[in-house]
C-alpha cells in the first residue's frame, strides 16, 4: 500500500457510501486488497493478575465458543509468541492452552484468527485477543493509567441477522465471565490482520464518518493503552450496544435504577448483568446516514454518558505526515466526532444537522407500553412478576426454581436444575466460591 497518492477519488467514496446504505457490510476493493465495514463487538477488560492463567484460558474458551458459533470459518491464525500468521491448522501453531500455561505474568498473551488469507484485507469473520502484561494491567494511578486487555470480533451482517439471539447469549455470557470495563457493538471498519493497514483504514474512517453517524471506530490496539487519549481514561460515544459497567456507572454518581429511568424508551432494551448493564439502542445496529438526521436513541444514551466520555480519544493510531494527501482525524475533528450526538454539536457541519424524527412505530406508542427490559437479576422498580426465582444461589444449596442456571466458576456450565435439586460446588475453581446464576435464556439450547 502507498500513501503518496490519494487512496480513492470522490466518485469512489460516493459509490462506497451508497453501497453501505443498501447493505451495511460492503467492501471497497482494489487489485491488492479490500477494506470493509463490518458488524463488530469489542470487549475491554482488566483482570486479576494473581489469576492471569485463568484469564488466558478463559480467552481460549471464548475463542473456541465463537468459532463454533460462527461455523468454523478461520483460514489463518497467528502464533501467540511471534505473532506471525500461519495457515489455520499449521503444525507451527502451538496448542493455545498449553502455550498459555508456559507464559509468565510479565508476558503478554496475544493471538488472532481470521477467514481472510490476504493479510491486508478486512476480514469477514475474525477474532483478535490480547491479555496485556501484569504491570500494564496493575499500573498504579500515580504512575499512569492501567491498560486494558481486549477481545474483538468481526462477523458477517447476514450471519448476525440469522443468529442474533445466539449472538446475544454469547455476548452476555462473556460479560458475566470476563467482567469487562467497557463493551461496544455496532458497525466499524474491520481492521485487517496486518498491523500497518491501520493507516489506510483511518483514511476511510475519516471520510465515511461525515456520511454516517452510526459508523464507530474501534482500534482495539491503540484504544486499550493506559494513556490519556485511550479508553482507560474515558469511554467513547456508543452507536448501538454498550456495556455500562458498575465501575464506570459509579463515576456518573448514578444508581442502576437512575440509569434505567434516564433511558426509559420503548425501543431501548436493557439487560441486567452481575457487574453492569448491557444497553441496546433498538433491535439492531444502524449506520444512520447523515441525510436522515441525528438519531434519537444515540443522543439519549450519549447525553447520559457525556460526563465520562474521553473527548481526547485517539482515533487514528498513526499520525499524519508531510506529503500524505489523504485526510485523517486531527485532535480537533476527533473531539467534534466524539460529540456528534450532543445537542450542541456541529458535526459534520451545522447546516447538515437536524434531529431525525422517530420511527412511525415509535412515534406514538400505546399508553401502557412497558419499557423493553430483559432482566436476569433483580428486576427494575414497578415491574411485577408472578414468579421471581432467586437470581443467585450458592453451590451446595437447593435450587429455588426449576430452570437453566450457570456459574462463572466453570466453563460451559449452563445446565437445567429441578426445584429442590442440590446445586453442586465446583471444587478448586480459580473464581473462588461457586455461585449459580439464573440464565436469561431459558431455552434448551445454548450457542
Amino acid at each position: 500500500m502507498s500513501t503518496t497518492h490519494e487512496m480513492f477519488t470522490a466518485e469512489e467514496l460516493e459509490d462506497f457510501a451508497e453501497g453501505l446504505k443498501e447493505w451495511p457490510g460492503t467492501a471497497w476493493e482494489t487489485d491488492d486488497y479490500e477494506l470493509a465495514v463490518s458488524p463488530f463487538v469489542g470487549f475491554y477488560f482488566l483482570y486479576d493478575t494473581s489469576r492471569y492463567l485463568d484469564t488466558s484460558l478463559l480467552m481460549v474458551d471464548i475463542h473456541e465458543a465463537f468459532e463454533r458459533l460462527s461455523g468454523h470459518p478461520y483460514k489463518v491464525a497467528t502464533h501467540p509468541d511471534s505473532e506471525r500468521p500461519h495457515l489455520y491448522g499449521s503444525k507451527r501453531l502451538p496448542n493455545l492452552r498449553e502455550f498459555a500455561k508456559k507464559r509468565k505474568p510479565g508476558d503478554s498473551f496475544r493471538f488472532k484468527f481470521t477467514d481472510e488469507p490476504n493479510h491486508s484485507s478486512s476480514p469477514a469473520t475474525a477474532g483478535y485477543f490480547c491479555r496485556v502484561r501484569d504491570y500494564m494491567n496493575d499500573r498504579a494511578p500515580e504512575h499512569g493509567l492501567k491498560s486494558y486487555s481486549y477481545i474483538q470480533f468481526y462477523y458477517r451482517w447476514q450471519w448476525w441477522r440469522d443468529n442474533r439471539d445466539a449472538w446475544r447469549r454469547f455476548v452476555l455470557d462473556i460479560i458475566d465471565r470476563l467482567r469487562p470495563q467497557q463493551v461496544y457493538s455496532g458497525f466499524a471498519m474491520a481492521n485487517p490482520l496486518e498491523f500497518g493497514t491501520r493507516s489506510e483504514v483511518s483514511v476511510w474512517e475519516r471520510s465515511l464518518a461525515t456520511r454516517f453517524y452510526g459508523l464507530d471506530i474501534d482500534d482495539s490496539f491503540g484504544m486499550s493503552m493506559g494513556i490519556e487519549d485511550a479508553l482507560p481514561k474515558g469511554i467513547r460515544s456508543p452507536t448501538w450496544a454498550f456495556f455500562l459497567s458498575d465501575d464506570w456507572r459509579e463515576k456518573l454518581s448514578l444508581s442502576r435504577d437512575e440509569v434505567r429511568n434516564a433511558l426509559r424508551h420503548p425501543r431501548i432494551i436493557i439487560h441486567e448483568r452481575v457487574t453492569g448493564l448491557w444497553i441496546e439502542l433498538g433491535e439492531q445496529p444502524d449506520l444512520y446516514p447523515v441525510e436522515n438526521g441525528v438519531p434519537e436513541l444515540p443522543m439519549l444514551l450519549n447525553k447520559l454518558l457525556r460526563p465520562i466520555r474521553n473527548d481526547n480519544l485517539d482515533l487514528v493510531g498513526t499520525g499524519q505526515w508531510d506529503g500524505d494527501p489523504n485526510e485523517r482525524f486531527t485532535k480537533i475533528d476527533a473531539r467534534r466526532w466524539l460529540g456528534r450526538f450532543d445537542e450542541d454539536s456541529d458535526w459534520p457541519g451545522q447546516e447538515e444537522r437536524f434531529i431525525a424524527p422517530p420511527p412511525a412505530s415509535a412515534a406514538a406508542p400505546p399508553p401502557a407500553a412497558p419499557v423493553q427490559e430483559e432482566q436476569t437479576f433483580p428486576p427494575p422498580p414497578l415491574r411485577k412478576a408472578p414468579i421471581a426465582p432467586a437470581p443467585r444461589t450458592p453451590g451446595g444449596q437447593a435450587c429455588p426454581q426449576a430452570g437453566w442456571w450457570f456459574t462463572p466458576a466453570k466453563a460451559d456450565s449452563l445446565r437445567y436444575f429441578e426445584r429442590g435439586e442440590i446445586m453442586p460446588k465446583v471444587e478448586g475453581s480459580a473464581w473462588g466460591d461457586t455461585i449459580w446464576q439464573w440464565s436469561s435464556d431459558q431455552s434448551a439450547s445454548r450457542y
